[in-house]
């Protein structure tokens, strides 16, 4: 059967793979320590299951309007008002299946072929194939790992040209656990503003998963609070990360802007997908309100104390190299001390690839390897620490255990 060679051309997700490598090896018995999906452990909060619960008892189970009620939405643009100073409506809103959805959504209406996308790296492995799907052009700009990963205004404005339809900013960051401090994004937003026909996509997944108990009077900062990119900022977020509803695939995107972008957006959303289960939206109005911010915080806290040990961790290790995770639940360690090395089972590490391959065989622990995250991250490995600890301290003593063992 045909398969279209943009399809073909397309990589498999790294993060999914690695999953999967990991199950095969647990249905053959193995005792796999899984470091690689970037999935809460914590089950969703019973109030937010209850409330989906209680829609489909009400009989919410038919078609409602493409971006989603308007109780959903309003829910959605109350608490970017509130929580994030973006000046929204409802109208503003869509709720999608997933923030990865939203992004699919916001690339295919924005880019046409030809088109640059800027992309700081290292960063999701999603990004640079969901822009080249849409016909776009990804420039990658490095953020050096002495500087915390994070990239200079100037290193920003040396990327831009005319093409330039669009600059993706992901804070805290997959992979590198980093958080942009306000002044740091306020500074990047002035090198976007001097470019009239850029827009800003601001993906705030993680937004609740800042640890200023890492780093002091650390906090999130959103964009599309400054006025100079109210219009110009498009924010994705979602459910998955900060409640912990990963499988139930509910996302966001907010345009503020007056130029229609959110309902072509619409329009292409419904030739796709249309609405979300209808029963979700009184789970996203419950997810937003007070009576979930106890447990949303508590998960935070329980994430800030494995980012401190994974750190201490890590470190321990002599041939690592880290920057400390502020934010979301990754570390990003180099391994590039180990190229070169043969491990205890003769298998030669030449990069992060071939290290992760024999960490899993040799050790059972699954992690993803950073090809995928950007060129700038082949000699990197991405740890996720959203596990309970005694599992963090299991793991990381296999992968100590096994670096230390190559020669």
């Amino acid at each position: 059967m045909k398969v279209s060679s943009r399809v073909h051309r397309m990589k498999e997700s790294s993060t999914l793979a690695v999953a999967a490598r990991a199950a095969a090896l647990k249905k053959e018995g193995a005792d796999v320590v899984a470091f690689g999906t970037g999935e809460p452990d914590f089950d969703t909060p019973n109030n937010i299951k209850e409330a989906a619960i209680e829609g489909l008892r009400a009989g919410l189970t038919k078609y409602v309007a493409t971006p989603g009620t308007i109780e959903a939405r309003n829910a959605v643009a109350g608490k970017l008002r509130s929580e994030n100073d973006i000046p929204c409506k409802a109208e503003h809103i869509s709720i999608t299946a997933g923030a990865k959805h939203a992004l699919y959504l916001v690339l295919q209406t924005l880019i046409d072929p030809g088109d640059e996308v800027v992309l700081p790296t290292p960063a999701w492995v999603s990004y640079r194939p969901l822009i080249e799907l849409a016909g776009g052009r990804c420039v990658e700009v490095a953020g050096a790992m002495e500087r915390g990963f994070k990239v200079l205004p100037e290193e920003l404005a040396a990327a831009m040209t005319p093409r330039t339809v669009a600059v993706i900013l992901n804070s805290p960051s997959n992979p590198c656990g980093i958080t942009y401090t306000p002044d740091e994004i306020r500074a990047l937003c002035e090198v976007i503003a001097r470019h009239p026909s850029a827009v800003l996509v601001s993906d705030e997944i993680y937004e609740k998963l800042v640890y200023p108990e890492i780093q002091p009077g650390l906090q999130h900062f959103s964009p599309g609070s400054l006025p100079a990119m109210a219009e110009r900022t498009i924010t994705l977020n979602g459910m998955s990360k900060a409640f912990a509803m990963t499988g139930w695939r509910i996302g966001y995107v907010c345009a503020p802007g007056s130029n229609g972008f959110i309902q072509e957006l619409i329009k292409l959303q419904g030739q796709m997908t249309n609405n979300i289960p209808a029963f979700f939206m009184p789970a996203i109005v419950e997810a937003l309100s007070p009576r979930s911010t106890a447990q949303v915080e508590e998960m935070r806290v329980a994430f800030a104390r494995r980012a401190a040990v994974v750190d201490e961790l890590v470190r321990a290790i002599p041939r690592f190299r880290t920057v400390r995770s502020t934010g979301a639940f990754y570390s990003f360690p180099s391994i590039a001390a180990c190229k070169g090395l043969t491990s205890a089972g003769g298998r030669v590490i030449a990069d992060a690839q071939s290290f992760a391959e024999a960490l899993l065989l040799e050790a059972h622990v699954a992690l993803v390897p950073g090809g995928d995250f950007g060129d700038c991250a082949a000699d990197h490995i991405r740890i996720t620490f959203a596990a309970e600890e005694a599992l963090l301290r299991k793991g990381m003593a296999r992968i100590a255990e096994f670096t230390g063992a190559l020669r």
